[in-house]
C-alpha cells in the first residue's frame, strides 16, 4: 500500500510539516513535533520523514495516515 500524493500533501499541511508521533515508547513526552523537510521523504538526515499507515489494514486514507520523522518511523516497526 502506498498513499496517494494528494493524501500525503493534505496530511502534511494539517500537521504543519512536523512529526505527529506521540508514542511514549519513542522517548519523547507528548508529540515528537520535530520539524521535517518535504524534500527529505524516505531519506535519512535532517528533517527526514515518512507517511505511515496507522493501521496496516486501514487503507490509504487521510484518517489512516500519520507523518513521522525518520527516527519515529524506524521505531514503529
Amino acid at each position: 500500500m502506498a498513499f496517494p500524493e494528494s493524501v500525503v500533501r493534505d496530511v502534511w499541511q494539517i500537521v504543519g510539516g512536523r512529526c505527529e508521533c506521540s508514542r511514549v515508547t519513542h522517548g519523547h513526552q507528548g508529540r515528537c513535533d520535530k520539524q521535517l523537510v518535504w524534500e527529505n521523504r524516505e531519506r535519512t538526515g535532517r528533517g527526514a520523514w515518512e507517511a505511515h499507515h496507522i493501521n496496516s489494514s486501514g487503507g490509504d486514507t487521510h484518517s489512516n495516515c500519520e507523518i513521522l520523522c525518520w527516527d519515529c518511523h524506524v521505531l514503529t516497526f
